[in-house]
């Protein structure tokens, strides 16, 4: 089939945005797309924001009595709204300065992370071929190069951490009744945001980035952001969100990186699943991963590097 991930068939005759809207790596393309359109969808009132947030898992059920999370028999039963586990990662609020920042800051560490090489979790299966064997020295439970379908679980992983962590793991840390707690609770737009700029930081530490005109290293950039954020406030407000995403990030990372690097490669506590990994090559119309005994390294240009 043709790539349905490749975007240079539609900017032909394109210029300006469009081209490049076109030229971002697929899944930033897809993410980027799919805040836009959302986002846009709400602050024209096409849908209201009300449908679109997350106040508590059970909200997936349906919510009553003007936004309380109560379940009744008819909206369990008769009205399951799912989308809102999407669509609370996808609503960056009103249009103006702060979402332009938001999503600039969500595309340039996006499309960075993929184009560079995302974290690779696609597990080595028993090699029927000798020679793949012997070119892995790393012992390491997963191939050497990252590709779409390890930053699509990448995704999964965070959102799925985040949304667990925040119904069921902060309230018992923060105080219900502090500003903290209240203050980023119904979209998590940018928890997702850090969480990827998090994990790119642990990737590429030695990385060198300017921020304002200030050079560091790509190790440094989350927690530059967030003294940033908390100057912002005067220190009246911990920037909750951000260091949600940065926490999930890390425990993302030290699942894929430090754990099998500690415990061998016999120690594999999460990794792309085979069925994702078939659906993003296939979308890429590339060869299923099982045709490739296993799956073969792949390289990933990190040349071009947006925001270098």
């Amino acid at each position: 089939m043709n790539n349905f991930f490749d975007g240079r068939g539609g900017a032909a005759g394109g210029g300006g945005p469009i081209q490049w809207f076109h030229s971002l790596p697929p899944v930033t393309r897809l993410w980027l797309g799919s805040t836009l359109t959302v986002s846009a969808l709400a602050n024209f009132e096409i849908l209201q924001w009300t449908d679109l947030d997350l106040t508590h898992l059970t909200d997936v059920f349906g919510k009553v009595g003007g936004g309380n999370s109560n379940i009744s028999s008819s909206s369990l039963f008769g009205r399951l709204e799912v989308w809102r586990l999407l669509t609370c990662f996808l609503y960056i609020g009103k249009f103006g300065w702060n979402s332009i920042i938001n999503l600039h800051l969500m595309t340039q560490i996006s499309a960075r992370y993929e184009t560079m090489g995302p974290i690779c979790t696609r597990r080595i299966l028993v090699p029927q071929n000798p020679q793949l064997q012997r070119n892995n020295q790393n012992n390491s439970p997963y191939y050497l190069k990252g590709e779409t379908s390890d930053y699509v679980f990448a995704l999964l992983f965070g959102m799925t951490g985040i949304l667990l962590s925040q119904f069921y793991l902060l309230p018992y840390i923060l105080s219900p009744s502090s500003h903290t707690f209240h203050h980023h609770y119904r979209f998590f737009h940018r928890h997702l945001t850090f969480y990827t700029l998090y994990i790119w930081s642990k990737r590429y530490p030695q990385h060198n980035v300017n921020l304002f005109g200030v050079i560091m290293k790509a190790a440094y950039l989350p927690y530059a952001y967030l003294v940033m954020e908390y100057a912002l406030s005067n220190g009246e407000v911990i920037p909750i969100d951000m260091v949600h995403g940065m926490f999930v990030g890390h425990l993302y990372y030290y699942l894929a990186c430090v754990v099998p690097t500690v415990l061998g490669r016999s120690k594999v506590v999460i990794w792309t699943p085979g069925i994702l990994i078939d659906v993003c090559r296939w979308l890429e119309g590339r060869r299923p991963y099982n045709d490739l005994g296993g799956g073969e390294p792949i390289v990933v240009d990190t040349d071009g590097v947006i925001g270098g």
